[in-house]
């Protein structure tokens, strides 16, 4: 797989930058996400999942309109279209009873993202696995879709991450890394 960290920015007004020089992904040099230990099972909307994990990078908003704190994402979806940007939007986090929930919906870059994590077993901050959902509806190219999907996500007291790479139920790979931070 080539290295995604350094791939020049296609999207309008990319200039030929480089992805890589976005803020808060200065030093990238990784092409994605790490693979999900072997076992791990496939979610309902997908062909074949192939890796999910934690994302290794910083919460820090890559760019775009939102001033980060609650209530905000940053998206970096790879494939198989490229939307990247950090808004405010309602991201709704709850816990209880041992289990953690997270849900929201964001427009970057003109395409309307939607994410859910679930987790069971929670008990405060830290690593866990979980099943997440992710789609990305570009007006332009379609909709692309993976749900109830096995990932690793590293949980915060203010948010958490998640990392992904896994096919959709038309053969694509839909891969990228969200973070969140909960609405206050």
């Amino acid at each position: 797989m080539a290295d995604r960290g350094n791939r020049t920015d296609r999207r309008a007004g990319g200039g030929g930058r480089r992805r890589g020089a976005r803020a808060g992904h200065e030093g990238r040099t990784s092409g994605g996400p790490r693979p999900l230990p072997a076992g791990a099972g496939t979610g309902a909307e997908t062909a074949d999942a192939t890796t999910a994990s934690q994302s290794p990078e910083p919460a820090a908003p890559a760019g775009g309109a939102g001033a980060g704190g609650p209530g905000s994402l940053t998206v970096d979806i790879t494939s198989p279209v490229d939307v990247a940007g950090h808004v405010s939007t309602a991201v709704s986090c709850q816990s209880t009873a041992r289990r953690y929930v997270e849900s929201s919906t964001a427009t970057v870059e003109g395409r309307t993202v939607s994410q859910g994590v679930r987790v069971a077993g929670y008990d405060g901050p830290g690593s866990y696995p979980a099943v997440i959902t992710v789609s990305v509806v570009a007006p332009d190219s379609g909709r692309y879709a993976i749900d109830a999907v096995p990932a690793t996500v590293e949980i915060t007291s203010a948010g958490g991450s998640v990392s992904f790479s896994a096919s959709t139920s038309g053969g694509r790979t839909l891969a990228g890394s969200i973070v969140w931070a909960c609405s206050a």
